[in-house]
């Protein structure tokens, strides 16, 4: 065979094979590429030229303003360059997307016909805000460290429940996700369902003072405490906690104290109500006097499950990740607390105070054996109550 039939036939072979060639795959969907046609950006814009304010409040949860004034804070850390393959993705898009997910808890799959992303840029953009969110808020959210900030503390409780010498509402409760995979019966809870564990203290403000979360959900739930930041700083008495001090009407001298639900255990520094089924009169007015001063964290809670729709429904991301979608919104509930104290506390959202599947109590905890001393401050509290700090 001579030359040219070697070159007739191997143009033929080669004509062959690429007729018989897979098509190559688009490496994204057209609709994707029109994003800046297809965005809920473009509908924002026009409300926000409407000056329709309760529509931008209802879809992101605050107000045109918060969302400016978080969108410059973020913008350093979430700002991308363009390539030659693609417009990157905007500040303003991530940070749309992150809030309307906060939310609303929708699925991503679902998301992505709104916001003109694919899922995994969606996912991405997600957690790429919220570490944005944790880090540029850091100051709406700070164990104090004095202790004139831990009396500022105090001194509230004092005015607006008349508890004294309160440093903080303790509580915890499981927040809903989706089975981790490879994890077995990790995170599965007491209620039957898996979860990781939201710890946080509270403010007479119904802000938060520091919350930890990420537990898994089958830790005992009395035992959560234990293994929180805050506890570690307790525990080498980094906390800078006050001196014990007098209350109004009386010369005794009082410990400042936490407060919690029947989930924690009595200590001197932690106040827990009397057992209900063993309770006489003064002690069930110990009980009512916690009891209302600890409605500030299961209001926080309440507020929270509210305005983020995304405590509604079970979080289906990792937990690692799930705990930063919940911190976030930790954050976000301080930040709107302080710049829109009064639209976002008495905005049209009825505030939830019970518990939900999807954000549960811990579990009682028997303390069996707390400190003499303990049960000791307990009682002093108790008799304070029903004597010169009674409700008049």
């Amino acid at each position: 065979m001579d030359n040219h039939k070697k070159k007739a036939c191997a143009a033929i072979l080669i004509a062959i094979l690429c007729k018989k060639r897979t098509k190559r795959r688009r490496w994204v969907k057209d609709w994707l590429l029109k994003r800046d046609f297809y965005t809920h950006i473009n509908l924002l814009t026009d409300i926000r030229i409407s000056k329709e304010d309760k529509d931008y409040e209802n879809y992101f949860r605050m107000k045109e303003a918060c969302f400016d004034k978080l969108l410059v804070l973020v913008t350093p850390y979430l700002k991308k360059q363009d390539t030659c393959m693609r417009k990157a993705i905007t500040p303003e898009e991530k940070l749309a997307a992150t809030l309307r997910y906060l939310a609303t808890g929708r699925s991503i799959e679902d998301m992505k016909f709104s916001v003109i992303m694919s899922p995994a840029a969606i996912s991405e953009a997600i957690m790429d805000t919220c570490r944005a969110i944790i880090y540029v808020l850091q100051d709406y959210m700070k164990i104090p460290s004095s202790e004139m900030e831990w009396k500022m503390i105090a001194r509230d409780f004092g005015e607006k429940y008349q508890f004294w010498n309160c440093l903080g509402a303790l509580d915890g409760k499981h927040v809903a996700i989706q089975k981790p995979r490879l994890s077995g019966s990790l995170y599965y809870n007491y209620k039957g369902y898996f979860s990781i564990v939201l710890m946080a203290l509270a403010n007479a403000r119904k802000e938060f003072i520091m919350i930890d979360v990420g537990a898994n959900g089958r830790v005992s739930d009395g035992g959560v405490l234990f293994y929180t930041k805050f506890w570690e700083l307790y525990q080498q008495r980094s906390l800078f906690l006050p001196q014990p001090g007098t209350l109004p009407s009386t010369s005794d001298i009082f410990p400042f104290v936490f407060i919690g639900d029947e989930a924690f255990a009595l200590g001197e520094n932690l106040m827990k109500p009397y057992p209900q089924y063993a309770c006489n009169n003064e002690q069930k007015t110990f009980n009512y006097r916690l009891s209302r001063a600890r409605s500030v964290v299961e209001c926080a809670f309440g507020i929270l499950r509210t305005k983020f729709g995304v405590f509604q429904k079970n979080i289906n991301f990792e937990p690692s990740k799930a705990a930063l979608i919940v911190a976030t919104s930790c954050y976000l509930h301080n930040y709107l607390i302080k710049t829109s104290r009064k639209q976002y506390l008495t905005s049209s959202w009825k505030v939830e105070t019970q518990s939900s599947e999807q954000l549960l109590d811990l579990e009682p905890t028997n303390n069996r054996n707390p400190s003499r001393d303990a049960k000791m401050i307990r009682q002093k509290f108790c008799h304070y109550f029903n004597n010169e700090g009674k409700l008049l």
